[in-house]
This record gives structure tokens, C-alpha cells and sequence, in this order.
């Protein structure tokens, strides 16, 4: 994790100028990276090669899973959350088979911020609208709304390192801001979806036109059926940004180093 947010693995929008050394003064500047895979091939084999991730993946997805995204959680104390979200409304497929995998690299806590998730509202099948919220305590993704569900009938989703979750991209989740003073929240959030099925991802208004079947993908269990259309390359890593930036692209920090 240091030597990617010093930059020194490739490549990272947004990345702040080398000044520091120490892994607590690095990764203090930063929430999140997306699509760390893209440099680390370490990330890359814990996307695509992980056996125990990987036989759930298949149970849950289908015999043919690819992945589309990986993000890098840091989470230093004070960092915020992200309001009420469902992955499913940013990473659309065909056949509502997103799910995501997030993995603990520290405890999970309710002081620094762990998920919390409102059970079963998955079931619905209903993506619900999206607004700007003008809280601090969340990043600059929007918030949900509109949705029957009770929020105090929410539920902490407390891990111990090294632990993993497992949910489907309809379900509404968020988490709050890092409360505690020296503990970080780092963690891996991995996305996966049937290879079956087309991915019609313009990845949030970056790829210009009708997108048909969004071909940066990772193949990780079983056959790619749609392999004869070959393997793009869209995506690169960024700094996910704390608040809203002025002529920000959608989750980017607008320093560009």
C-alpha cells in the first residue's frame, strides 16, 4: 500500500506530490484508490486469484464471473463515509448480478467506520434515485433516497482483519465517518458480475457514446463467452475524492500531479 500511494507502482490521478516517507504520512492524505489492480500486481491476484473468494463468487454469481472494478480503502481517522448508496445504480448489468466483495485489512469498527447495511433491501429489485447530500461526514458521492426501508433498522457490519463480505449490488449500504484518532479503516472492495451477461458500463459518463458491453474486465472463474470481442483498457487508477470538486469528473479529486 505505501509504495503505491508514493506512486512509486504507477501512474495515480490525483496523487499528491512526493514529500513524505512514512507509511502514516502518506496514506494520511487519502480515502480511497480505484482500480489500484490496474499497477499492483499483487491487487490484481487477490481480484482475479484468490481460491476462497473465488469458490463463493462462483456459488453466488455463476459458473462465469469476470470482475470490473477494484477499489483500495485507507480511511485515515477523520475521512468520511459514503451516504446511502447501492453499487448496482453506478455499475449497471444486464442481469442484476453485481455483487461485491469486501475484504478487511484492519478491524472494521463502528468508531472507524465500518459498513452498515439495511438487511434485505436487495429483495426489491429497485434502484432508487440518487442526490447531492452537503454532509461532511460523506464523501462526494450522492446520496439515496426515496426508499421504504426504515434507516434505524440499520446493522453495523463489524469485521476482524484478514475477514470478508460478500453482497449484491442492489443492497442499500453506506458508511460514516472515522471517528477514532489513530485507527485507520483499510480495506479492499472488489466488484464482480456473470461473464455471462454484458456489461453496459459507460463508467460514469467517461466513455463517450452508447456503451453495449464494457470490455475492461478481469476474467476470474470459469469461461469468458464473449471473448472473441477481446479485452479494453478504459478504466486507471485515482484518488477518490473526500467532497464535492468543482469540474471534478464523477469520485475524482481534480488535482492532477
Amino acid at each position: 500500500m505505501h509504495s503505491i500511494c508514493k506512486g512509486e507502482r504507477g501512474q495515480i490521478k490525483g496523487l499528491l506530490p512526493k514529500e513524505t516517507e512514512s507509511s502514516e504520512e502518506v496514506w494520511k492524505n487519502y480515502l480511497a484508490i480505484h482500480f489500484p489492480h490496474k499497477i499492483s500486481q499483487v491487487i490484481l491476484q487477490l481480484l482475479k486469484d484468490h481460491q476462497n473468494t473465488n469458490k463463493i463468487l462462483a456459488e453466488l454469481i455463476g459458473p462465469d464471473v469476470k470482475a470490473v472494478q477494484s477499489m483500495m480503502f485507507l480511511k485515515p481517522p477523520g475521512k468520511p463515509g459514503q451516504a446511502w448508496h447501492q453499487d448496482e445504480f453506478f455499475i449497471p448489468t444486464r442481469d442484476r448480478s453485481l455483487t461485491a466483495t469486501w475484504i478487511a485489512i484492519d478491524d472494521a469498527t463502528i468508531e472507524n467506520g465500518c459498513l452498515w447495511v439495511l438487511p434485505g433491501s436487495h429483495k426489491r429489485g429497485i434502484l432508487w434515485p440518487m442526490k447531492p447530500h452537503g454532509n461532511p461526514d460523506f464523501d462526494a458521492s450522492e446520496l439515496a433516497y426515496g426508499f421504504p426501508e426504515n434507516e434505524n433498522a440499520a446493522i453495523p457490519v463489524e469485521l476482524k482483519a484478514g475477514s470478508a463480505v460478500f453482497f449484491n449490488g442492489y443492497l442499500l449500504h453506506r458508511s460514516l465517518k472515522n471517528a477514532s484518532t489513530s485507527k485507520y479503516r483499510r480495506a479492499f472492495a472488489n466488484h464482480y458480475m456473470n461473464a455471462r451477461s454484458l456489461l453496459p458500463w459507460n463508467w460514469d459518463g467517461r466513455i463517450q457514446g452508447h456503451v453495449e458491453d464494457n470490455r475492461d474486465i478481469v476474467m476470474v472463474v470459469g469461461e469468458d463467452p464473449y471473448a472473441y470481442k477481446g479485452i479494453q483498457s478504459h478504466t486507471f487508477p485515482f484518488i477518490r475524492a473526500d467532497k464535492k470538486m468543482e469540474g471534478a469528473v464523477f469520485n475524482e479529486v481534480t488535482n492532477l500531479v
